[in-house]
């Protein structure tokens, strides 16, 4: 009888700890922000309640080590360090989210890496963005606009996908090294079929 019992009980705390695991859970990071992970291996940031701004990080977000563009809004404008793992700055639009990573600098050209996650239900074909670049003084050194995704047209194949991300072309600019760069950057086209 007692075994019968013990048997009971673990089964009945097993199908509360199943249920428990299947809802969506909040967890606190270190910095304070609060993070709700998804019974399907996918994870969002809470909404915050003040307006502070924080810098977004690379995470993986499931099983397949897929990096994630987290939801953080940024100013339009931020500085450049190199020498910095950081990323720089998330821009988002359409649908489209936009990750600057950590800048670098080579043969005379600063390379500023993207990651690019497409949050809409439809496929993107083009991705153009417009950015300024200026020194530490503040003044303008590079202005260009530089297509991070495009797809060969009539190739589905090459369609950036709905609920998928990809590395984007990298923004690059022919300046003088420097420590420190301010960009200024936006989305100006998002195409989508």
């Amino acid at each position: 009888m007692l075994k019968k019992t013990q048997l009971c009980g673990i089964v009945i705390a097993l199908i509360a700890s199943s249920s428990v695991w299947a809802a969506d859970q909040t967890i606190a990071l270190k910095d304070g922000r609060q993070v709700i992970l998804h019974d399907n291996f996918t994870w969002q940031y809470k909404a915050q309640t003040n307006n502070s701004v924080t810098s977004p990080t690379l995470k993986t977000t499931t099983a397949t080590s897929a990096v994630a563009i987290p939801i953080i809004s940024a100013p339009k404008g931020v500085d450049v360090e190199l020498g910095t793992t950081k990323a720089i700055q998330q821009l988002s639009d359409s649908g489209m989210d936009v990750l600057l990573t950590a800048a670098h600098y080579e043969d005379g050209t600063l390379i500023i890496p993207t990651m690019m996650t497409n949050q809409s239900s439809k496929s993107v074909v083009n991705v153009t963005m417009k950015v300024r670049l200026s020194n530490s003084d503040g003044q303008t050194i590079a202005t260009d606009e530089f297509t991070v995704w495009r797809s060969i047209n009539r190739m589905p194949d090459t369609y950036f996908r709905p609920k998928t991300q990809h590395q984007g072309k990298p923004i690059t600019f022919d300046v003088p090294k420097a420590e420190r760069y301010f960009i200024d950057a936006e989305i100006t086209d998002v195409d989508m079929r």
